[in-house]
């Protein structure tokens, strides 16, 4: 498995509402997306700064999902903030609730 996490510095004078509507009007987006197997969004608690962290099955997915169209939508969505991309290897996922792992 592979982790992305997308940070992005949101610009001054977004209210916790404006980035609460950004995120909800693009989660549906992800849903049935291959490769993908869970999405989080974070915000900051001073609003400076969102996360997008996902779980793919494989770094090739991952990849082949963040192309240019995913791009200009992200940045749309953002409002061109700038955002970094930090890729990390997942060798296991422990799913609490569950009572599970995952290799």
């Amino acid at each position: 498995m592979h982790i992305v996490i997308w940070k992005y510095d949101i610009m001054e004078g977004k209210s916790r509402q404006d980035l609460l509507d950004a995120i909800n009007g693009s989660a549906q987006d992800y849903q049935c997306v291959p490769g993908l197997i869970r999405k989080y969004y974070g915000m900051a608690a001073d609003l400076k700064s969102v996360v997008e962290i996902y779980l793919w099955k494989s770094k090739a997915d991952a990849d082949r999902f963040f192309n240019a169209e995913w791009d200009g939508e992200t940045s749309r969505r953002w409002e061109s903030a700038p955002m970094t991309r930090q890729d990390f290897e997942a060798p296991v996922v422990v799913e609490s609730e569950q009572k599970r792992l995952v290799a």
